[in-house]
């Protein structure tokens, strides 16, 4: 597994409506370092009278041998210098602005320098709507270090938190110059076949031979309908009309957007006797799992030429 196997990529509807986020798209990446990117650009009307968007991303896993990401992790690492604020939540694999989540969390300041062997942190948001949760991950970095502490407690008010923490800071970090962002976890990236279903009264099917490939599988439903005793069609709900296939050989059908195959069907699979009607379903998910950025521009929100924030990605 190497660093370039991960990515951040886009949903596959990008729009300040409610059908904005969807599936993972698979062939479009977000290049860091690339402004407006995934947010557009603030106009002057929308810092006059203030907005509020949404984005969902996905951290992905496209590593060609098949080898999966552990624990996936990704924060807001730092929250940015102008006024506006970011926040991150965890989202679904299809779901739209329409179920957005109702916690929302994000990255805040050291306001007060912590030495190696403290158990707590003091940290400035941008807001006091920030969730924090018991027991949450944190990353705390700076330009040199970073170190993952969980939350043990929180307390404060307004935009201040001091952060209790499960142990003790391995480093030392100055006020001002560091960052915690509050970690969602993810969990593992790898394609999943997260059901199959026959409907066949003489066929049968083997689910543990399929072969699914980072990079190429998607969130979709697949049906494979036989026209013959041995030929069969087959479409996705969302990849539409597939080439047709046959149970005396192998069937991997390429994804378009990245040239790897939604799924591989080797001819063990199928064993005993099948006829026009039967069919096959296949639901499966991506290597890649979802989250939700919101970015919120108050009134009178002054132009900031050089305002970003970062997204830190860990995997095991």
């Amino acid at each position: 597994m190497n660093q370039s196997d991960i990515s951040i990529i886009r949903s596959v509807n990008i729009t300040d409506t409610d059908d904005n986020g969807g599936r993972a798209n698979l062939a479009s990446t977000v290049v860091s370092g690339v402004k407006f990117n995934l947010f557009p650009r603030v106009t002057s009307a929308e810092r006059e009278t203030g907005v509020t968007r949404y984005r969902k991303a996905f951290i992905a896993n496209s590593n060609v041998n098949g080898e999966t990401a552990y624990s996936a992790c990704v924060c807001i690492g730092t929250p940015g210098n102008g006024q506006d604020r970011f926040y991150i939540a965890q989202a679904g694999m299809a779901d739209t602005q329409a179920e957005l989540p109702d916690e929302w969390t994000g990255c805040g300041k050291l306001t007060q320098s912590a030495t190696a062997g403290d158990e707590s942190i003091t940290l400035l948001f941008k807001s006091s709507d920030y969730s924090i949760p018991e027991g949450a991950l944190l990353l705390i970095r700076d330009d040199e270090k970073s170190c993952n502490m969980r939350v043990a407690s929180v307390s404060g008010n307004v935009n201040t938190a001091t952060v209790s923490l499960v142990g003790q800071l391995p480093h030392s970090f100055e006020a001002n110059a560091a960052y915690a962002g509050v970690m969602l976890e993810l969990g593992d990236l790898e394609p999943v076949l997260e059901s199959a279903s026959l409907n066949s009264l003489t066929g049968a099917f083997d689910h543990e031979l399929v072969v699914l490939s980072n990079g190429g599988t998607e969130y979709d439903t697949f049906s494979l309908t036989f026209t013959s005793a041995i030929s069969f069609s087959a479409t996705g709900l969302y990849a539409g009309t597939l080439p047709s296939g046959q149970s005396t050989a192998q069937y991997a059908p390429l994804n378009p957007k990245t040239g790897k195959p939604y799924f591989t069907i080797p001819a063990e699979a199928w064993s005993g006797s099948f006829e026009a009607g039967n069919s096959l379903t296949l639901v499966t998910l991506p290597s890649a799992k979802g989250f939700w950025l919101k970015e919120v521009v108050p009134a009178g929100c002054p132009h900031e030429p050089d305002n970003r924030i970062t997204l830190e990605w860990q995997i095991d």
